[in-house]
């Protein structure tokens, strides 16, 4: 049973771990309670299958900021679906693919 996905235009910057890129700017598409789906107009990176992130979302009509950690499930083109995880899980994940490496 997949989460229920909600609508959004919503701009978020996103920071790939690992990557020696700068942020990427990207508009969320929609959302869910397990993850998110990305469009960009252009970019230098598109985030892979398996990149780990940290997204900053700007939320205009409460004029706040939020911060999530995810993985990314899949890309196509200039967009791109997402997985949220904890903090730690990113950390263990990371550490585990170096080590594997």
């Amino acid at each position: 049973m997949s989460a229920e996905r909600f609508v959004t235009k919503e701009i978020a910057h996103i920071e790939v771990f690992g990557r020696h890129v700068r942020k990427i700017v990207a508009r969320m598409v929609n959302v869910s309670s397990t993850g998110a789906f990305f469009e960009m107009s252009q970019t230098d990176y598109v985030p892979k299958e398996g990149d780990m992130v940290c997204v900053t979302v700007h939320l205009s009509s409460l004029k706040k900021s939020r911060v999530v950690h995810a993985q990314v499930v899949w890309n196509r083109g200039l967009g791109f679906g997402i997985q949220f995880m904890g903090k730690d899980e990113i950390v263990s994940k990371m550490i585990s693919n170096k080590i594997s490496a």
